[in-house]
Order: C-alpha cells, then structure tokens, then sequence
C-alpha cells in the first residue's frame, strides 16, 4: 500500500495557491483521503447523501469553509459502480457548470473478495465489483467530463488537473489480459486471490492516467494526468482489512506496529500536490506520472508504464462500458 518513500516537504497550508474561481470535483470525498483533500478544495462525489451532508457539516464546523476565498461544497450523487449510473452524474454536473478545472478520482473499494461479481446495467457481462468501481467508473466519469475539460483547458491561463488514485500495493497485479473483459477478473480466489484483484484495479489505475495524458498529447490539450499512490493511511477501507482474510490481517497488524501508517490528512498531501501544485503544471515532467509521498515521482511496476497495456486497457473499456 505504500510507506513514507520521500523527504520532500509539502504543506497544503501554505502550498496550496488561490484556487478561487475554479471548479474541483472529488470523488469519495465524504471520508478519508477523499474528505481531507475537499477540506483544501469543492464538488463532493460520493453515493451517499447522509454521509455527504455530514461530511459537509464538519468542514463547516471545522473552518475550511470560513475566509472571503473558501469555496462553496456541493454534494454530488455518485455511484461508480456501474457505468449508467456513473454517466447519470457526469450528466448532473454538465447541467451545473460550464468549467472543470481539477477531477480527482479518489472513490474506491476494498476489502471485497476476488469471487465477487457483478452484472451491472442488466448486461450479460460480469465484472468483477472491484474492477467495475474502481476502475471501469472512473473511466466512464473522466470520458464523460472529457468535453469540458477540454473546453476549460483552452482558456487562457487554465491549470487542467485529472488525478487518479492508485496504491503502493498495485505490483501485487497478477498476469492479466487487458484485451478482454473476461481477461479482467482475476483467476486466483482465497488469500493472495483477493490482493491480487485489489491490484489489478490499482495497476488499471495508472494504465488509465497513463493513457489518458497520451490522450491529452495526442490531441495537444493543455492538461495533466497523474496517478499516485497517498501511502498506507488510517482509512475506513484499511480498517476493513482484517475481515477480508489473512493477507488482510498481516497488512493491517505490520502497518500498526511498524509505525508507518499514516493520518487521513497525511494521506491527503500528495493528492493535493498533484492537483494543486505549481510544480505538477509541468506536463513534460508531470504528465502521466506515478506519485508517491510527498509528490515525489515513482516508477511503477513494469507492467503498470506499459504502454500498450494502457491501450489495451483503454480500448477494452470502451468497449465494456458503451455495451453497459
């Protein structure tokens, strides 16, 4: 899941610039990770209303949303579980604004087991429930927002950010054929099964950043895609760990008593370096890049910066999600 792995020093205090009058959508920002970037940040995507409302009522109590230049949070339904409800909320945020400046695809699963499918949108198509949310969702909301990304980096002066968060754990993925849905679910189930389904949707993670900013290359559009790894932090997700089996409780103990976990805050900063820096402005450096703590560039596996699996990838969810 990733450690501590750099020195450099970033404060989302005193780092983070003016961010007035643009728009950020978060995804699964009603908790951990996701809920302490929003606290710098402004769109909330996440399923549950009660959760998100409450979530909101926290940053108010908690002053992020005080001062002349703090931005309004706006709850956002999203369920990336299946494509149709994914574009269901691309469509409710294209009727709300005419700009995106920074999508962080933060929302995700785990602690689900490898054997677990789902047919979703009353296709005959099964994919993996980890696969499907965390991979396959992101996929659809990003193409879906992709007109107006565009449209918002064509703006003179516009900082355009896509950020995707992947996991420390993602060289766990096992051999995998990106060509085919089928190729997706994992066929090992039981102990390592279950990490390596978890993996597989993390490596699908930076393919996609990865491809996307060939994308965005390709089509010299002004933006940067970026994936990364927050560390191993103290989540509601990690603290499933121990019930999945007994990989999950080997990560969980080891993390404890080692000392390396990491606060949700703390698990927020290279999210927010990545979609906030001025340093991560630079495509030539930045584009298509892994992350790691605190916003240091990584390498990651060697199957995660291939090429083209990454088309392989990209193809194949078009395919799955257009037949969803």
């Amino acid at each position: 899941m990733g450690i501590l792995a750099s020195t450099q020093k970033y404060n989302p205090s005193t780092d983070i610039p003016n961010l007035k009058g643009k728009v950020i959508l978060v995804t699964g920002a009603n908790a951990g990770i996701g809920y302490e970037a929003l606290a710098e940040l402004v769109y909330m995507g996440a399923r549950n209303e009660g959760r998100a409302v409450g979530a909101i009522s926290r940053l108010k109590a908690n002053g992020y949303l005080d001062g002349p230049d703090a931005g309004e949070v706006v709850w956002l339904e999203l369920d990336l579980s299946t494509p149709g409800r994914t574009r269901r909320a691309a469509e409710e945020f294209l009727k709300r604004e005419t700009r995106l400046d920074i999508l962080i695809n933060n929302a995700g699963i785990g602690g689900v087991p490898a054997e677990a499918f789902t047919t979703v949108d009353d296709s005959k198509i099964p994919i993996g429930i980890l696969m499907s949310t965390n991979h396959l969702g992101p996929f659809v909301l990003t193409n879906a927002l992709l007109p107006l990304l565009k449209k918002t980096a064509a703006e003179s002066g516009s900082d355009i950010r896509v950020v995707t968060v992947s996991s420390g754990i993602h060289p766990q993925c096992p051999k995998m054929d990106w060509k085919s849905a089928d190729g997706w679910n994992p066929k090992q189930t039981g102990l390592f099964g279950d990490l390596g389904a978890y993996a597989t949707t993390k490596t699908a993670n930076i393919l996609f950043a990865k491809e996307l900013q060939r994308v965005f290359d390709q089509e010299n559009v002004n933006a940067v895609s970026m994936s990364l790894s927050p560390g191993t932090v103290d989540t509601e997700s990690f603290h499933s760990l121990p019930s999945v089996n007994w990989n999950g409780f080997i990560i969980y103990y080891l993390s404890k008593v080692t000392g390396l976990l990491m606060t949700p805050a703390q698990g927020s900063y290279t999210t927010l370096f990545a979609a906030t820096s001025p340093k991560a402005r630079d495509r030539r450096t930045y584009g298509g890049a892994y992350l790691v703590p605190y916003g240091k560039i990584a390498e990651p596996s060697k199957v995660a910066k291939d090429p083209v699996a990454a088309r392989d990838l990209w193809e194949t969810s078009k395919r799955v999600a257009a037949a969803m």
